[in-house]
């Protein structure tokens, strides 16, 4: 793959599993009733926090793999399982458990929006960790990086990163304005559209994977 065809891949990918658009509802609940300066000041701080997990988890995941003696192959399909179910509960319109259940409790805190606490901050948990910055988030970072071609390839990912959270800031400072104009409907076409593109990329990510050991099945067997 050459670097504009990896570039492409690591954009829609990384939009996909974060899913700014999915984190709307979450987000505008936990902000619900603070001035528009507070809910910046939260956005940026998460975004920061963001940044730095999956910046650490892309430029020092292999180690940690090599550490537990672990082979980019068997990360790739593991990723890949992953990946898909995610993919396929976008599709199925269930309850997205790589953001481990935050949809519920956005639902909540809207029904509750009267009430703010003052001293009340969820920048870092829930809105970094684990709502943009989470298993599905982190596992996509170390997926590509382990596929990036060179240091050019590793240099995109981390600036794709930065690109896509600097997407999802925008899109969520707009929130009200979004969920406006998409709608319920049009926020469950993006869903799905998303939920496709991240069980396609799974596959394929499987597909790697798993190809060096049939290679190696199919040698031995020759020889």
């Amino acid at each position: 793959m050459d670097l504009t065809g990896f570039a492409l891949l690591s954009l829609s990918s990384l939009f996909a599993v974060v899913d700014p658009l999915g984190c709307i509802p979450f987000f505008s609940g936990q902000t619900a009733g603070m001035s528009r300066e507070r809910k910046r000041r939260i956005l940026v701080r998460a975004l920061l926090v963001s940044l730095f997990v999956l910046l650490a988890f892309t430029y020092a995941g292999s180690a940690l793999l090599h550490t537990f003696g672990i082979t980019i192959d068997a990360f790739r399909i593991a990723g890949g399982v992953i990946l898909f179910g995610i993919g396929l509960d976008m599709l199925q319109s269930r309850p997205r458990r790589w953001h481990t259940g935050l949809d519920q409790a956005a639902r909540a805190a809207q029904a509750e929006a009267v009430a703010v606490d003052p001293d009340h901050d969820p920048s870092v948990t829930p809105l970094a960790i684990p709502l943009i910055a989470g298993p599905a988030s982190i596992t996509t970072v170390m997926v590509l990086r382990a596929e990036s071609p060179g240091m050019p390839g590793a240099l995109v990912v981390g600036l794709a990163v930065a690109l896509i959270l600097v997407l999802t800031g925008v899109i969520l400072l707009a929130a009200d304005t979004v969920l406006r104009r998409l709608g319920p409907t049009g926020m469950k076409i993006v869903e799905k559209l998303m939920g496709l593109l991240v069980a396609v990329i799974a596959v394929q990510l499987i597909m790697n994977g798993v190809a060096p050991f049939v290679r190696g099945i199919v040698s031995g067997a020759e020889t």
